[in-house]
């Protein structure tokens, strides 16, 4: 038998993610990434206990693991067992071998989209703006929320951001649908904010900015820093 475990909520609900001997869950420094921002960089980790068992360790995390509301510090991984890392729930399920290459599977907005644009009758029509390099590239640096320890490098825009984004996806809850955008300039880049109001930079509230090394973007709880290379 081959165990993984289901993602029951959160940003990849309905994902099944196939477990192996050490490896490890958490925000971002982790071989499964879950996108929750109640879960640390690296806070758990899969080990086998004497009994040859996969069991979840936590690493010490802050908010630790959760069977049915109370606090613990492994979980055996086994069938029907549902348990929680930070806001995220989790189900264990087992199938035979044979099974598991197409029983895994990561859900996300953009792959269900990738799937279904080959089936749609849509036409390819040329982009109405035109495609400015940025120079020098901009490096967006998130070092708050959901998404802290990403890093985005862009070399020609104009770039948008938000949680509806195609091109720069903002994960956060209170992100909207369409923030901001990146323009270019010459030898720099313009900010220029979508959502007037919701979107600070350098905690001020701005329609259009040039930006300037170290400026600080603001949307939510998420704070990205913004670097030229």
């Amino acid at each position: 038998m081959v165990t993984f475990i289901e993602i029951l909520n959160g940003v990849n609900e309905g994902s099944r993610l196939q477990l192996r001997d050490g490896m490890t869950l958490g925000r971002s420094q982790a071989d499964i990434v879950i996108k929750d921002p109640k879960v640390s960089g690296t806070h758990a980790q899969v080990a086998l206990d004497g009994k040859a068992q996969l069991v979840l360790l936590d690493l010490d995390s802050s908010n630790g693991l959760y069977i049915s509301g109370r606090r613990v510090k492994k979980v055996a991984l086994i069938p029907g067992v549902i348990f929680e890392i930070g806001r995220t729930q989790f189900k264990v399920v087992s199938v035979e071998e044979e099974e598991a290459g197409s029983f895994e599977r990561l859900l996300t907005w953009r792959n269900i989209l990738s799937a279904k644009i080959p089936d749609s009758k849509i036409e390819n029509t040329l982009p109405s703006f035109e495609i400015e390099r940025f120079s020098p590239a901009l490096k967006l640096t998130f070092l708050r929320g959901i998404q802290a320890d990403e890093e985005i490098i862009l070399g020609y825009g104009p770039r948008t951001a938000g949680a509806d984004s195609l091109d720069i996806e903002l994960l956060d809850v209170d992100a909207p649908r369409d923030a901001f955008k990146f323009v270019a300039l010459p030898g720099q880049v313009q900010l220029k904010v979508l959502a007037i109001g919701r979107v600070t930079l350098n905690n001020k509230k701005v329609s259009a900015e040039t930006l300037h090394d170290g400026d600080m973007i603001a949307v939510g709880s998420t704070v990205i820093k913004v670097s030229y290379l």
